[in-house]
């Protein structure tokens, strides 16, 4: 009976140590944007930007771009280690993570499936250390800064005429940026665009000016790429700020501004996409030509493996993982009637290595990401702004991009999507601790400055 009795006391012990530590963790302040600690990370998250973007034209190869991100990040978590906080993973990323090394069972090529699982395990803990140690703001600015970077070496490479800065005597764009294609600069920039749109202008003037550099360079970065995806996703965000930043009054309006404001915005959309894909000279009907080759994936996924796919990085060819030819992808091209190296789609590029499954996945972790803008708010009054303004841009700018574009599979889209999928839920939990405080009747304490600053933006 004493055994009992002291099991059943040990239990709720247990629990309130467990509960307690939690509420510890939870009270540690991340980075804030005024702190010395902030400016480190908004440094290490512009390199980590950078590396994130592939450039080719500077490192030869992405795992060792990966390389250098794994210390930077570990290094930034060194420095800061009496801060440090552990993130909470979001569920879909462990799901997606878990099929992608079953795929191990039924891949056509094992030691590829095995190499690309893990390089997205360590895409994903760098965004999460990031979300877990960094308030929004310090990523808005360390991504915008990053894509600041990206423009500022794409030029300087483009004037020394380095490898891969420009394909024009091939036949491909005159300036392609530092990932040896305009497409991917353009997608690039317009995810860095959107990161410091999020982050809304300083109220300082010098701080304001910077803000606006930023600004410009990345816009000035997506004119270069002349991209028709890029100029498509750059208005796209822009219309998405202009309805985030109305929609407090567009709330309080009758039902038919509502209407009216939807339709000048659907009418400004499909007048600029005409007008850019008609100056560009692309083709509309079947996205620059890519519709057939997205059915030839479908089809051959059907005839193949439908529900799981061929495995998990062992069908499409990639900057970041030079797969050989394989059965598979040699029938979509014999299907296609023409070849390209990979799906060109955020979905496609999924369908042929994780079939159904994959995509359904996929499907659920934007969904998520999308979810925590209703956690995170988007105004002043509400849990978390910047963290919902940065997730609501940056996933227009991965959706629009991943129409003709593998955003999904990308190794910046990957990351960028971890990112601000789990951002809002990292926890700093100061409301959640003035309830315990409540219950137990303790006064709550003065708060330190950073975790302050964490709930306001």
């Amino acid at each position: 009976m004493a055994q009992h009795a002291l099991t059943d006391s040990a239990a709720p012990r247990f629990r309130t140590a467990l509960a307690s530590a939690i509420a510890w963790h939870d009270m540690r302040p991340r980075a804030a944007l005024g702190s010395v600690r902030g400016w480190l990370w908004v440094l290490v998250i512009t390199a980590v930007f950078f590396w994130m973007s592939n450039p080719l034209v500077y490192v030869p190869g992405f795992h060792l771009s990966l390389e250098k991100s794994v210390l930077w990040t570990g290094v930034a978590l060194v420095i800061t280690l009496p801060w440090a906080r552990l993130p909470r993973v979001p569920l879909p990323w462990i799901v997606f993570h878990a099929a992608t090394y079953l795929s191990l069972a039924w891949t056509i090529d094992p030691h590829l499936t095995d190499y690309t699982s893990l390089l997205y395990v360590k895409l994903t803990l760098i965004a999460l250390a990031i979300a877990a140690n960094c308030e929004p703001a310090v990523v808005c600015w360390g991504m915008g800064v990053g894509g600041v970077v990206v423009v500022a070496l794409s030029i300087h490479a483009y004037e020394e005429q380095m490898w891969g800065a420009s394909q024009a005597l091939i036949g491909g764009a005159e300036f392609a940026g530092v990932g040896t294609n305009e497409n991917i600069l353009a997608y690039t920039l317009s995810i860095s665009l959107a990161a410091i749109l999020a982050a809304r202008p300083p109220r300082r003037l010098a701080f304001a000016a910077v803000w606006s550099v930023v600004v410009v360079v990345n816009g000035y970065g997506i004119y270069l790429a002349q991209s028709g995806t890029g100029f498509l996703t750059v208005l796209t965000v822009l219309l998405a700020l202009g309805l985030v930043r109305a929609w407090p009054v567009l709330r309080t309006r009758q039902r038919s501004w509502l209407l009216a404001g939807g339709g000048i915005l659907a009418a400004l959309l499909t007048g600029g996409m005409l007008v850019i894909v008609g100056v560009l000279g692309k083709e509309l009907s079947s996205f620059s030509g890519r519709a057939p080759f997205w059915r030839a994936a479908w089809d051959t996924t059907m005839d193949t493996s439908p529900l799981v796919g061929s495995g998990w990085g062992a069908v499409w060819t990639h900057p970041w993982s030079m797969v050989p030819l394989n059965e598979v992808a040699q029938d979509i091209y014999d299907r296609a009637g023409y070849s390209l190296s990979h799906g060109h789609n955020l979905f496609v590029d999924v369908l042929p290595e994780l079939g159904l499954l994959g995509v359904a996945l996929a499907v659920l972790m934007i969904a998520y990401a999308a979810r925590g803008v209703t956690r995170a708010g988007l105004h002043g009054a509400s849990t978390d702004p910047a963290a919902g303004r940065l997730a609501v841009l940056v996933l227009v700018a991965l959706l629009v991009s991943g129409i003709t574009e593998p955003m999904f599979t990308v190794p910046l889209g990957w990351w960028s999507l971890a990112l601000i999928a789990a951002l809002p839920r990292q926890r700093v939990l100061i409301a959640h601790s003035a309830d315990h405080r409540a219950l137990e009747h303790e006064a709550p304490p003065t708060l330190p400055r950073e975790a302050s600053s964490a709930t306001t933006h």
